[in-house]
């Protein structure tokens, strides 16, 4: 601001001296280079005003440099300015593909870690916690026959392991190495005062032609989970939806009764925490049940109940009941 002020007071004060300087020409018609009075005051206030000029452009050109840049340095930085243009866009073209080899790469990574959680799966023949072999032992055994069920069980397991690819050790060596541990396990379950589960799950992945490693034994109790023809959820759904979201509403249903079921003992798959698996024919019957339900074209309860005494150990077969104001409409069998 500061600078704008002293150029004007200068210029000011060259103005003034300037219309002084023409007027005393005038009066005194005083001539120059043999002109005449008239054009002598005219080349006076002419050149008054190019002094103004030039003094104004000085002063300005000493004091900022974006003036002195602005005078002498132009051209450059026009030149400066197209470069850069140029390298801009360059650089904005250098993004664009970046960022489309960065999308490919992401492609790639997402293909390639497909293929190998496919290949990993392809390999693995038992995961980690996956049972090898179960089965009951009764109340009351002595712990000699204990043992005879437990040798039945480890035959069982070094049958499955070795049918599926994986190396296992010969039988009579697999109980030399671990004696103590099946001898406390075979009086533990022989002072038990109720059936128990026992189950050898894997303790590790175990891959394809891979040794069994080492394997973990489960004793559990056998408890009764169900009585006979126990009703164990139920649900309203309403048939007049569409079969979308009558089928979203069972799938919620039975993965809350597996839920649950699993919360009051039932042994369950530690792949999916489910105590089995859907086959196809479970899979008929869903698909069947949401027609059924789709038909009805109204409100129904739908309720689970198990037609026989159901233990730990499993399975839990399961049937539908339709119910309509107290009253059934329709059954159908399941296995869960």
């Amino acid at each position: 601001m500061i600078y704008i002020f002293v150029l004007m007071v200068i210029s000011g004060v060259i103005a003034y001296m300037g219309d002084a300087l023409g007027t005393w020409v005038g009066k005194k018609r005083l001539t120059v280079f043999g002109l005449r009075p008239r054009i002598t005051a005219l080349v006076v206030a002419i050149s008054t005003g190019i002094l103004i000029t030039l003094l104004t452009l000085g002063v300005a050109t000493i004091l900022s440099e974006d003036v002195r840049t602005a005078l002498f340095s132009m051209d450059t930085l026009r030149q400066d300015i197209d470069k850069l243009q140029a390298e801009t866009r360059g650089l904005e073209q250098t993004r664009n593909r970046l960022e489309q080899e960065k999308k490919d790469l992401a492609e790639d990574v997402k293909r390639l870690t497909s293929q190998v959680r496919i290949k990993e799966t392809e390999s693995v023949v038992f995961r980690k916690d996956e049972p090898l072999s179960v089965c009951v032992i009764s109340t009351g055994r002595r712990p000699e026959e204990v043992m005879k069920e437990l040798t039945t069980l480890i035959i069982n397991l070094t049958d499955k392991v070795r049918r599926r690819g994986v190396k296992v050790k010969d039988e009579i060596e697999f109980f030399t190495e671990n004696k103590e541990q099946l001898n406390l396990m075979a009086a533990h379950i022989a002072s038990s005062s109720q059936d128990l589960v026992v189950g050898a799950v894997a303790a590790e992945n175990i891959n394809t032609g891979e040794e069994l490693g080492n394997v973990r034994f489960l004793v559990l109790p056998n408890n009764l989970i169900f009585n006979r023809n126990q009703e164990i959820a139920s649900i309203e759904i309403d048939g007049s939806n569409d079969r979308g979201q009558i089928a979203r509403a069972l799938k919620e249903f039975m993965d809350e009764m597996n839920h649950e079921v699993v919360k009051l003992g039932m042994i369950a798959n530690p792949l999916t925490g489910r105590f089995g698996d859907i086959s196809s024919d479970s899979m008929i019957s869903f698909f069947d049940m949401v027609n059924r339900i789709r038909e009805l074209n109204r409100k129904i309860i739908l309720v689970a109940v198990v037609p026989e005494d159901t233990y730990a150990i499993g399975p839990l077969n399961v049937t539908f009941r339709f119910e309509e104001t107290g009253e059934s409409v329709y059954s159908t069998g399941g296995n869960e």
